[in-house]
């Protein structure tokens, strides 16, 4: 048994869980995957003895246990990484820090309206508060990359936790087709374009959800 463990939900619709997996995959650290598939009767029940919150993702290593996305990826670039998942410029780690509890924090229409969903390719009706929160995270792309891109293709240039706080964002504005800026759209396919996360697209699309099938009927 590794010890690292990551204890994460259906990569279909899991964007939490997505977070600490990619940063673990992007810079090789090995771990064992458990797969705790979600809203099932017994969902519970499996993820007693694993997460405290009862909630995916939490990473177990060694005699720790982690819960939470953005915990989880503090931890691992911590513990397993010597501090390389944030930028290494004091000024750019403090705004990758802002725009990771941003997402983490914000967003509540594109998290319910515009979940993640590797299956999904359907044009969503745009309200006027996704459109709101599309352009934010529009500005966020554009901006972080504008005055902390130089030296790489990613947000601060280097790929970095905050690139996987936002890589099921740019999955679901694929997904349901989102309008983005000529800047934010070139970040979103290098996101799209990461080995792991493509890796995780197609895990995903290939995940057997009964009773997971999302209705968009209200949202065309």
């Amino acid at each position: 048994m590794s010890s690292t463990r990551l204890v994460i939900g259906n990569k279909n619709i899991s964007s939490w869980s997505m977070r600490p997996w990619l940063l673990l995959k992007h810079f090789g650290v090995p771990f064992e995957e458990v797969n705790v598939a979600l809203y099932q009767r017994n969902t519970a029940e499996k993820l007693g003895p694993l997460s405290p919150s009862l909630k995916v993702p939490a990473l177990i290593h060694h005699e720790t246990t982690v819960w939470d996305s953005i915990a989880i990826c503090e931890y691992v670039s911590e513990a397993l990484l010597d501090g390389k998942g944030w930028p290494a410029s004091p000024r750019k780690r403090a705004t990758a820090r802002s725009v990771c509890a941003e997402i983490h924090a914000e967003f509540p229409h594109l998290k319910k309206d515009w979940p993640m969903n590797c299956k999904a390719t359907v044009k969503l009706f745009v309200s006027e508060s996704i459109a709101e929160e599309i352009a934010r995270v529009d500005a966020i792309w554009s901006c972080c990359r504008r005055k902390h891109g130089l030296g790489g293709e990613y947000l601060f240039g280097r790929f970095s936790i905050a690139d996987c706080m936002y890589a099921p964002m740019a999955i679901a504005f694929k997904s349901y087709g989102a309008v983005l800026s000529a800047e934010a759209q070139r970040y979103a396919d290098t996101l799209l374009a990461h080995p792991s996360v493509q890796d995780w697209i197609r895990q995903g699309q290939a995940e057997d959800e009964p009773g997971l099938a999302l209705d968009f009927a209200s949202n065309m």
